[in-house]
């Protein structure tokens, strides 16, 4: 992941995805634990295109994620993040049309699946936890109320319905409710 504060406003819209010349070999590599050499997809988003606040007067705060594999594949961190960087700015800028998007970098932050596993406790770096294959997502995660044992209730992005701001705000509302429906509360 990279946020970054740029020096200027590009024509962007809120959401921008750039697929991979060849997707397929893309999403084999990642579940393969193999990082793609060059040829990543990304996802942009520009959240100061719908709210101004987010950025000074003239300028934009971007995120990008590049789907990588997580910490199991044994990927050294330190010396692939510049290079991967490098790439991924590359393809922002030819395949949006971001030209000058390097040079008007004004801060960045990068998130790399090491930095989630050591500073943030997350196993192996997934940070979007299971795998998003079909039998993973949504309703085929583990259930927020534990099967096996009484009194014992999951959140978070692990769980039902999945992983991402959004999905786990719903999880912790389903808890909620299962909660109160247990103990005759009122949601």
């Amino acid at each position: 992941m990279l946020y970054l504060g740029v020096n200027k406003k590009f024509d962007l819209k809120h959401h921008s995805i750039v697929f991979a010349d060849d997707y397929q070999k893309n999403v084999q590599d990642i579940f393969g634990g193999q990082l793609t050499e060059k040829d990543f997809s990304v996802y942009l988003r520009d959240a100061s295109a719908v709210d101004s606040t987010l950025a000074p007067a003239g300028k934009s705060a971007l995120y990008v994620l590049v789907p990588v594999p997580n910490n199991r594949a044994g990927i050294d961190w330190s010396k692939k993040t510049p290079i991967i960087r490098h790439q991924v700015l590359e393809i922002l800028e030819k395949k949006l049309g971001l030209t000058g998007l390097t040079e008007a970098i004004e801060v960045e932050k990068i998130i790399t699946p090491d930095d989630w596993e050591k500073d943030f406790n997350v196993y192996l770096g997934a940070v979007f936890n299971l795998s998003h294959r079909l039998d993973q997502m949504l309703w085929f995660r583990p259930h927020n109320k534990f099967e096996e044992l009484d009194n014992c209730y999951l959140v978070g992005g692990g769980t039902h319905p999945g992983s991402g701001l959004p999905t786990i705000y719903e999880s912790g509302r389903i808890v909620a409710k299962l909660l109160c429906q247990e103990f005759k509360k009122e949601f």
